[in-house]
């Protein structure tokens, strides 16, 4: 049985620049929803956990401790993926020929800068 329609991922090295073509940023947004998705809920899961654990220093520095990790390891995920982090669950996708395109979460739509 072959799958005629399976799309390629492209992991990019976080120094390597690139640049998309529109078709190639909605196909990105596509990772990046998924991507963002999964850490959204663990970050959101975290920071609960940290506001619930005000009251114990030591117990909410842990989750704190996860909560930056998760937000680190989106950030890098995100630049692996071409894509260059603006802001939680924000990002910027080059464009070839110049400009750019922003993306945020939960969006499925880009928006053109020049």
């Amino acid at each position: 049985m072959s799958n005629n329609n399976v799309e390629t991922l492209n992991i990019f090295h976080l120094d390597q620049n690139r640049e998309f073509s529109e078709d190639e940023a909605y196909q990105l947004v596509n990772m990046l929803h998924i991507v963002t998705q999964k850490s959204k809920n663990k970050i959101n899961s975290y920071s609960g956990q940290t506001q619930f654990h005000s009251r114990n220093p030591k117990e909410a520095e842990v989750y704190q401790a996860k909560l930056n990790e998760e937000i680190q390891k989106w950030s890098e995920k995100t630049r692996r993926l071409g894509a260059i982090p603006l802001s939680l669950y924000k990002v910027k996708i080059t464009a070839k020929g110049g400009g750019y395109y922003t993306w945020e979460f939960p969006s499925s739509e880009l928006e053109w800068k020049s």
